[in-house]
């Protein structure tokens, strides 16, 4: 179903002031059954979360006043004026389209934080961000970086690294010789097997597998963090993905695996048909179904929003009333960087928003600092949140 995106945006921003009639609050619960309406609400409520903002949204909540109402705050506002981060900025940051007028500036009582330099800081620590492939032989393969190739021999395979992908021709590979591809923290990649799965995996993710399934009747992997698979079909010959919190059994299909928490798996079904296996316990997934294990409770499926398990394929992470906690782990894998909380009740603050892969992590800082009044500094290689 199509909605007017502007229509329901103003009902969202009359919702966060609470002044939905009852007709427009069932027209908005409606259109939020659209997973696009439910992520520019998630949008919105990133932007308008702080107090200020919601004085904002009191005085006259619609996007074309935005810069009059900045305007009159400005006039309103006795607190030094820190000009920390344009309005178009830090909309950008939020991912929030709005019409601003350049050189507007959000103002905020208290002082610039530390700028925050990842790049150096990886220098300074000696850090190596690259891809590696191990290969049973025990010799390691640079995928990125000064020693990268984009082909390689290992043995009778003969490696093709190009895009971001590795491919292979197997040769004479058995099924019994494993590799395991590394993938560390900030970076992503891709492999296609022998047999023509894709593979994509995330941030502090690995593969194991062999280069060729040669004298196996199944194909079997091995998975830790995170990864999509798309698994050429071959009735004859299951495919197997094992971690280490129970296995999931394809024949051809398109699935998302979560391994990134110690005992528990998330598997999520895009196409097709997958078992999930745990501790003797199996269960058959449909399309749009996720099964989530855990160790007390054993297997549970529900439905998942593609957007939200699938989106850090595109560099995109959502957080959809997140805890802080959870906020940091993604922070972790996709920059590096480990996060204390010098405030311990900063742990259990809720989060909605999203975090891209490809922005400065210095502006997502911003826009929690502004939404969320939470602070931070670096020291000695540690991001400090207060």
């Amino acid at each position: 179903m199509e909605f007017d995106q502007e229509h329901i945006r103003q009902l969202y921003l009359q919702k966060l002031t609470n002044s939905l009639t009852p007709e427009e609050e069932q027209e908005l619960e409606a259109a939020m059954r659209s997973s696009a309406v439910r992520r520019m609400c998630r949008e919105l409520d990133d932007l308008y979360a702080s107090p200020e903002m919601q004085d904002l949204l009191r005085e006259k909540p619609t996007s074309t006043r935005w810069d009059e109402l900045v305007e009159h705050v400005m006039e309103k506002e006795e607190a030094v004026v820190i000009h920390s981060m344009g309005v178009r900025r830090w909309l950008m940051a939020a991912s929030v389209t709005l019409v601003v007028s350049v050189g507007l500036y959000l103002i905020w009582p208290e002082p610039r934080q530390q700028s925050v330099n990842f790049s150096a800081l990886a220098a300074a620590t000696g850090k190596n961000y690259d891809i590696r492939l191990k290969l049973s032989t025990g010799e390691e393969v640079a995928l990125t970086g000064a020693g990268a190739q984009k082909k390689i021999m290992a043995g009778t395979v003969q490696l093709s690294n190009q895009n971001k992908t590795l491919r292979y021709e197997h040769g004479e590979a058995h099924a019994t010789q494993w590799n395991t591809l590394e993938v560390p923290a900030r970076e992503d990649y891709n492999i296609v097997l022998s047999d023509g799965t894709e593979v994509s995996l995330n941030s502090a993710s690995s593969l194991r597998f062999p280069f060729s399934f040669n004298g196996s009747n199944t194909r079997e992997v091995e998975v830790r963090g995170e990864a999509f698979f798309k698994v050429a079909p071959n009735a004859s010959k299951p495919f197997i993905v094992r971690t280490q919190a129970g296995d999931v059994q394809v024949l051809g299909t398109s699935f998302n695996i979560n391994t990134y928490q110690p005992g528990r798996l998330s598997a999520s079904l895009v196409e097709g048909s997958i078992k999930a296996v745990y501790r003797g316990d199996a269960r058959l997934l449909r399309p749009g179904e996720q099964v989530v294990n855990q160790t007390s409770s054993g297997m549970t499926v529900r439905k998942f929003d593609e957007d939200e398990v699938l989106s850090w394929r595109k560099g995109i992470y959502y957080f959809n009333s997140s805890s802080m906690v959870k906020v940091a782990e993604v922070m972790d894998r996709w920059y590096d960087v480990q996060v204390v909380f010098d405030n311990p009740a900063i742990a259990s603050y809720k989060h909605d928003g999203k975090l891209e892969k490809s922005v400065p992590l210095e502006d997502f800082l911003e826009v929690l600092r502004l939404t969320q009044r939470i602070n931070y500094r670096l020291e000695d290689g540690v991001l400090h949140l207060f």
